[in-house]
């Protein structure tokens, strides 16, 4: 494995050369303690296209602009967070009870029938919506209570409405008004965050706070996030005074900036992002069990988090993070299990190194994206652990991964931050949409009727101690019994911060701005 090591070195060494050539020694002086806050300024990756809240409306929990019903304390556990409260009637009833004097930026209160219409709108519209909570309806059941019924019993409701792709709260009379106008919206205050957006374009976006917040004016003048798509750059911005906060770094950058007075590479305690090894079932070499049983079996986990990721990440033992009480560790490492598999099931090595089956050689082709840097240094130790076995793997980077997997056919393995038990704590969520039977994006063809009917039994169920039971033999079936995919490490939410924000703790929710978000803390 010293060439995993190798590698990893290189990479940083590449970067901090490349800082270097771009900007020259970094700046030493750090701006005054006590000095007047102003605009918190961000680079990310990703880019925000338009103000429509169903395509692009996710973004805007992140950066403080809109609110979810409920939402994930940095503890990982759930809140109430735009309502005041939330009781469970019966199995498929729930009253949420709303916050009172809260309105929207642009002044329209925020009444039971608001709160209703925008969360009918999303059941009806959003792709995220309706993938988890199919069926479900939503009325004012009071001038401040809200009743939303899901047609079969669903244990999941709770972390739905604390996901920002299912239920971010918006003026939806407004957007709707505005119809195919998307671009009216910006300043029109449909959402009911601490900031609201003032501009947008293919750059950044643009926030200024707002005052009549309900939960009092923000600390900040406001927020301006920048598109950044390379890397590099977002670090050197931040290096150079330019920016506060990047968001999507890659680990490398911790070698790097150790002992750096510009910049300071920050994570979370804990971890909860998944880098989910996704696997193709419908082609060779993974439509046969064994081969997909030893590719799991032959990559080493504690490696990548330790070593090639530099401990920025947690080893993943699981399908889900073990801050999960129903995570059960039974992700491992064998190689010896793996070639013994690989022999037995007619996989023999070649001339050349690689095994082959029947004339089928043991290729794979593993796709990464850029806007997660990091899955491409983990793709590399994949390649580089598994070549000892026999694998061949060829590693090939995406623009849109999501787009790549659904309609690209030239494609073994993907490396991808789908989160398992998504931002929220919910298992359901990924198992319908990736595992079950038809789930939209159940990618890789799995098609398992035991599964099918253990993921709707888990939704039914309210029962913790039950719920472990279900997971428990998903689980199983998912990483050892059938390998349907696999875990490469658990994400601990990098951001390389300005000194002035060094106190800053990521959130592994993406809760980026908050109300309470300023420098120092």
């Amino acid at each position: 494995m010293d060439r995993v090591r190798r590698i990893t070195r290189l990479a940083a060494a590449v970067l901090s050369a490349a800082v270097l050539a771009a900007c020259g020694a970094p700046p030493t002086q750090a701006p005054s303690a006590g000095a007047p806050a102003g605009p918190l300024r961000i680079a990310t990756s990703f880019t925000i296209d338009s103000m429509d809240p169903i395509q692009e409306g996710f973004w805007m929990p992140e950066f403080g602009v809109a609110e979810t019903p409920m939402r994930v304390t940095p503890d990982g556990e759930l809140e109430p967070w735009l309502i005041a409260g939330l009781d469970r009637s019966d199995e498929r009833t729930w009253v949420l009870t709303l916050r009172p004097d809260v309105t929207f930026q642009n002044g329209t209160p925020l009444d039971a029938a608001a709160f209703a219409a925008s969360m009918t709108r999303q059941l009806i519209e959003s792709p995220s919506a309706q993938a988890q909570l199919a069926g479900a309806t939503a009325a004012a059941s009071g001038e401040l209570e809200v009743t939303l019924t899901t047609p079969t019993p669903d244990a999941s409701v709770p972390h739905a409405l604390a996901n920002e792709a299912v239920f971010a709260i918006y003026d939806s009379a407004t957007v709707q008004a505005a119809g195919e106008d998307v671009a009216s919206l910006v300043g029109a205050g449909i959402y009911t965050g601490p900031y609201a957006v003032r501009a947008l374009d293919e750059q950044r976006v643009e926030l200024d706070a707002f005052a009549g917040h309900w939960a009092g004016p923000p600390p900040l003048p406001g927020v301006t996030v920048r598109f950044v798509a390379d890397a590099q750059a977002r670090i050197l911005a931040v290096q150079n005074g330019e920016t506060d906060l990047a968001l999507y770094v890659p680990t490398d950058a911790k070698q790097v900036l150790e002992g750096d007075p510009s910049a300071v590479f920050v994570t979370p305690e804990r971890g909860t992002g998944t880098a989910t090894l996704m696997i193709n079932l419908q082609r060779e070499p993974f439509a046969d069990p064994a081969a997909r049983r030893a590719l799991s079996l032959g990559i080493d986990y504690a490696q990548i988090a330790t070593e090639v990721l530099d401990g920025a990440y947690d080893v993943a033992q699981s399908l889900y993070s073990t801050v999960h009480d129903f995570a059960v560790p039974n992700q491992r490492t064998d190689t010896a299990a793996a070639t013994a598999l690989l022999d037995g099931a007619g996989w023999l090595p070649g001339a050349d190194g690689v095994r082959a089956k029947d004339g089928t050689p043991l290729r794979m082709v593993l796709l990464t994206y850029p806007q997660q840097p990091d899955t491409q240094t983990m793709a590399i130790a994949v390649q580089s652990q598994l070549a000892p076995l026999g694998f061949a793997v060829q590693i090939r980077q995406v623009e849109d991964v999501n787009a790549a997997l659904a309609d690209d056919p030239d494609w073994d393995a993907a490396v991808v931050f789908n989160g398992t038990a998504g931002f929220t704590g919910s298992p359901e969520p990924f198992l319908r949409r990736y595992l079950v039977t038809g789930g939209d994006r159940n990618y890789g063809g799995v098609a398992d009727p035991e599964l099918d009917e253990l993921t709707a039994r888990l939704g039914a169920t309210f029962d913790e101690a039950a719920r472990a039971d279900l997971l428990a033999r998903i689980q199983e079936i998912v990483i050892t019994e059938r390998t349907y995919l696999g875990v490469l490490a658990v994400k601990r939410f990098p951001v390389v911060a300005a000194p002035e924000w060094a106190g800053y703790e990521p959130s592994n929710s993406l809760n980026h701005v908050t109300a309470d978000t300023r420098p120092g803390a």
